[in-house]
């Protein structure tokens, strides 16, 4: 399969590497946002926890006083456009027209405006016309949109699959080869708690020499029931769990519920940003009923979609993340003064 697939990996890079070439010698427009921005990415498909960090270093740069806005595309909303996925002010869009990652961070942030538009300089105007005093942009998963200059680019790596496959797509997961690491300014090894991160700080080293390299921690923060009321890991219904996950790596949900020693009746996974609509809820519901189980325990992500569609008894686990290194934050507010690339 893998030599089937290597000529469109070959022709994916072509693609990408003649697009980058074009922002790099501007005939394609760099667009300036009016704000400093910090884009948070990576060059893997999905699954080195993008969201939860953004979730994290949003609330770190509120507690320093800044006023932060987070532009996003949106991934999996039925919609076009630009959607006020939250105004920072209370109002905010359904998950449908927001898209899953844009419905978490909106609910867990409820003071940072949220903006969902595949064109991100329009999210930014936007963005400011709901709150002229933001003072700088999260740009989530931007480090392939390179239209919109950014002071500080930020790049994750996940501890337990640093070089995603080693291909990329459709052959392995990455979106663009691993030399793109040296664009970086900060590389951060996210889930350093379930692998050795000297893996990914060594591939840090030979793509992008004399980037600073920072570790990242996700921890479970708490078990929760459909009035998000805490669960006690002994109150579940044990055995009688499916786990559902529609991400990119739902294997690694399926690890933190073991690693709590919840051993789920049913593993049920979709493709990452699943709908859930009746084709999906019928999966469940089939599943779950041939493993004998009577709830269902899933993802922050998965919740925003399945919180009152899903046909059995909910639970949800909640994750946190965080930068274990104190420099971390201190060295990127100190790269906000630079001028945009």
């Amino acid at each position: 399969m893998s030599a089937l697939l290597r000529p469109l990996s070959r022709a994916y890079a072509a693609g990408v590497a003649f697009r980058l070439a074009l922002y790099r010698r501007r005939l394609f427009r760099v667009r300036d946002a009016g704000r400093p921005v910090i884009s948070v990415g990576n060059i893997a498909a999905g699954g080195t926890g993008k969201t939860p960090f953004v979730l994290w270093l949003a609330g770190e740069l509120v507690s320093r006083g800044l006023a932060p806005a987070i532009l996003t595309r949106g991934y999996g909303r039925t919609g076009r456009g630009t959607v006020v996925v939250s105004d920072g002010a209370g109002a905010r869009a359904s998950v449908d027209a927001s898209g899953d990652e844009a419905a978490v961070l909106a609910r867990a942030l409820p003071g940072v405006p949220v903006v969902a538009d595949g064109n991100r300089s329009r999210g930014a105007a936007r963005a400011l016309a709901l709150r002229p005093a933001t003072s700088v942009f999260l740009l989530d998963d931007g480090f392939s949109h390179v239209g919109l200059a950014r002071n500080v680019d930020v790049v994750l790596l996940d501890a337990t699959a640093p070089e995603a496959g080693g291909a990329l797509l459709p052959e392995g997961r990455l979106r663009e080869p691993l030399s793109s690491l040296a664009r970086a300014d900060l590389i951060v090894v996210t889930r350093s708690e379930q692998a050795d991160p000297s893996a990914a700080a060594s591939l840090a080293a030979r793509y992008a020499p004399g980037v600073p390299v920072y570790r990242a921690e996700t921890e479970v923060t708490g078990i929760v029931d459909a009035r998000d009321t805490p669960v006690r890991r002994l109150d579940l219904p044990g055995p009688t769990l499916a786990a559902v996950a529609g991400l990119a790596r739902p294997d690694a949900f399926f690890a933190t519920l073991r690693s709590l020693g919840i051993e789920p009746a049913a593993e049920i996974a979709f493709p990452d940003h699943a709908p859930y609509g009746p084709r999906q809820l019928g999966r469940i519901s089939r599943e779950a009923a041939a493993a004998g189980a009577t709830a269902v325990v899933t993802t922050d992500k998965d919740w925003v979609k399945l919180e009152g569609r899903c046909p059995l008894p909910l639970y949800r686990v909640s994750i946190r993340m965080k930068v274990a290194d104190a420099s971390f934050l201190p060295d990127l507010l100190g790269r906000l003064s630079r001028p945009p690339n």
